[in-house]
């Protein structure tokens, strides 16, 4: 099945040995593939034939969370114990017997997927649903419906999200992707830098104790020029962004990726481990173990979304590429 426009390509084909379906969009220098039986990941991107995810590594371990572009719903990061409370309930996050300490429901299930083309783009939407036929149902029982858009173009990738409130109910939620960016095999030759000083203080568990701290000046600010990521040891959450704020990656002499998302998109999460490949951005609508956190009655610093039954809510994140002559 192909779906051809003048500029932009779709076309269907499987990844072998596993057999799954896979969906690659092409154009204007880019190309990236989309896994919807798992997890709707867009799993490979490059431009101009040079990779922006981290490689892939054969997906030899197809639930974990380390390639690609994963997507958090409706718990995004961790959840203290697999159990959280909604307004005076208690619920176990378990999903086919087993418990789900983070990054959500949905980044390993499937969804159903179409896809087009036309002279200015090439797009991938992917829908999954919670209701009480899902196996989700057991960790999460508010019916909903999670809908994302990828759309390719000449500027890069952009992802629109939605997610519809399908039940009788209030419908607590959040949302984050978890990207992991190739450091191309040398750390110190991939540069970074976001405009964010407050992060969430963490306890012994690296759960969030409820305090905004402020690092300016310190080790964890790199609000104040590019840094290689090889020179930093960062696993925090950030809090403060807005659409006017953006995150920037610099790859020299080859290109630079700016990141922003729309204004529910208030937290950053920043991971650069010693032992990848790749590091992380993250643009997260709310604070890790956010439902636990709402319910001691920190409400801002949760920055949980509660979405009233019938209605819809949407927002976008943004991944611009910009070309840079080599020097």
């Amino acid at each position: 099945m192909e779906n051809i426009s003048e500029k932009f390509t779709v076309s269907q084909s499987k990844l072998m040995p596993q057999g799954l379906d896979m969906w690659t969009l092409t154009g204007a220098g880019h190309e990236a593939r989309i896994l919807p039986e798992l997890g709707f990941n867009l799993y490979y991107w490059t431009f101009q034939g040079k990779e922006m995810l981290m490689e892939h590594a054969g997906l030899t371990n197809l639930d974990d969370c380390d390639y690609g572009i994963p997507l958090l719903f409706p718990t995004p990061n961790r959840v203290r114990n697999a159990v959280y409370t909604w307004r005076g309930k208690r619920y176990k996050q378990q999903k086919r017997g087993r418990e789900v300490h983070s990054h959500g429901l949905v980044r390993d299930e499937a969804f159903t997927v179409r896809c087009w083309a036309d002279d200015d783009a090439a797009y991938a939407e992917g829908t999954i649903h919670i209701n009480p036929t899902s196996p989700l149902y057991e960790a999460y029982p508010f019916p909903c419906r999670l809908v994302i858009t990828y759309a390719l173009s000449a500027d890069g990738l952009r992802l629109y999200v939605q997610v519809d409130n399908t039940g009788q109910d209030d419908l607590p939620f959040g949302f984050a992707i978890h990207p992991y960016f190739s450091k191309r095999g040398d750390a110190g030759n991939v540069f970074i830098t976001m405009p964010l000083t407050r992060i969430y203080e963490n306890d012994r568990e690296l759960l969030p104790s409820g305090n905004i701290l402020d690092v300016s000046g310190t080790n964890l600010d790199i609000s104040d020029c590019l840094h290689s990521v090889g020179s930093l040891d960062l696993d925090n959450v950030y809090c403060g962004m807005t659409q006017d704020h953006c995150a920037t990656v610099v790859y020299p002499g080859s290109a630079r990726l700016t990141l922003r998302g729309g204004d529910a998109f208030r937290q950053l999460i920043v991971f650069t481990p010693k032992t990848r490949n790749g590091f992380c951005i993250e643009h997260q609508t709310c604070s890790t173990d956010a439902l636990n956190l709402h319910a001691r009655g920190l409400v801002t610093e949760a920055g949980l979304l509660v979405l009233p039954a019938g209605q819809s809510w949407c927002s976008w994140i943004g991944l611009t590429v910009e070309a840079l002559a080599c020097v």
